[in-house]
C-alpha cells in the first residue's frame, strides 16, 4: 500500500508539472488590450481563508471509523515564487463513531454512535494553474499536503482499538473566484487519506471467560491495516494582504 501511495504522489506531481507548463503560455499570451485582457494580476502575497464545509468520513471495514460531519477551517497561504504557494491549515470536524466491545457477540457488540470533535492540521504546496494571475476572476489550483487528523479526546475501546491520531496525506484541487483585488471566494475539494490499524481481537474475539466468539468482527482474510479515503468539500472567504 505504501507503494501505491508513492505512485499516487508521483502521478499528482507529474500532473501538476504538466499543468504548470500548460498554464505558463496562457499567462504570457498577447493579443488583448490591457483593459480588455481576461487576465489580471494577483496583487497580494499572503491570504487568509475561513471555510465551512462537509467532511465525508469513512467508517472503514470494521465500522468504527470517523463518520461524516460539518467541518470548519482556517488557512494561511503565502506565495513562494513562480506559480507555487505554501499553505498551512487547521480545521475542526463535528463527527461521530461507533464502538465495538469484542467480549460480546455480534448481536450486541456494537454501540453508538458517539459524538467527537476532530482536529485536522496539514501543511502543503499549491500549484496555481494560471500563475500569479487570474483568468476572468478565476485562479484554479492543485496541491498536496500532509498532516495529522486526531480527536480532541482519544480513547481505546474494549478489544484494543485506539481511536487516536492518524498521519494523513491530503491531495486537493480547487479555485479562487476573485470578487475584488483582495477578496475572493474559495471552493476546494480535498481528500484526507490515512490508515486505520485493527487490533488482534477484531479477528479473534474472546468473551469474558476467554472463550472464542463467532463470528469475528473482521474475517481472518482481512488485513490488519486499512487505508481510507475521506473526502471533504469546503467553501470559504479569502482575504489577501501583504506583510
Amino acid at each position: 500500500m505504501r507503494a501505491r501511495v508513492a505512485a499516487a504522489a508521483r502521478a499528482l506531481g507529474s500532473a501538476a508539472l504538466a499543468a504548470a507548463l500548460g498554464a505558463a503560455p496562457l499567462c504570457a499570451q498577447v493579443g488583448h488590450e490591457p483593459g480588455r485582457s481576461p487576465f489580471r494580476d494577483i496583487v497580494t502575497h499572503q491570504a487568509l481563508t475561513f471555510s465551512l464545509g462537509y467532511f465525508g468520513g469513512n467508517k472503514a471495514e470494521a465500522g468504527v471509523g470517523w463518520q461524516s460531519g460539518l467541518a470548519y477551517t482556517g488557512r494561511l497561504d503565502t506565495k513562494l515564487g513562480g506559480p507555487f504557494d505554501l499553505y498551512v491549515s487547521i480545521g475542526w470536524v463535528a463527527t461521530k463513531r461507533y464502538k465495538i466491545d469484542t467480549t460480546l457477540d455480534s448481536a450486541s457488540r456494537v454501540s453508538g454512535p458517539f459524538k467527537h470533535t476532530l482536529v485536522a492540521a496539514d501543511l502543503g504546496l499549491v500549484l496555481n494553474l494560471t500563475g500569479a494571475k487570474t483568468w476572468r476572476g478565476l485562479a484554479p489550483y492543485v496541491g498536496f499536503g500532509a498532516g495529522e487528523l486526531f480527536p480532541t479526546r482519544s480513547e481505546t475501546d474494549v478489544g484494543g482499538y485506539n481511536a487516536g491520531s492518524n498521519f494523513s496525506f491530503v491531495p486537493l484541487v480547487g479555485t479562487r473566484l476573485f470578487v475584488g483585488r483582495r477578496v475572493a471566494v474559495r471552493l476546494e475539494l480535498r481528500d484526507y487519506f490515512f490508515r486505520y490499524e485493527w487490533p488482534l481481537r477484531y479477528f479473534y474475539p474472546l468473551d469474558s471467560n476467554g472463550l472464542a466468539i463467532t463470528p469475528s468482527v473482521l474475517p481472518t482474510s482481512s488485513k490488519d491495516k486499512q487505508w481510507t479515503h475521506n473526502p471533504a468539500l469546503l467553501v470559504g472567504f479569502v482575504y489577501g494582504f501583504d506583510f
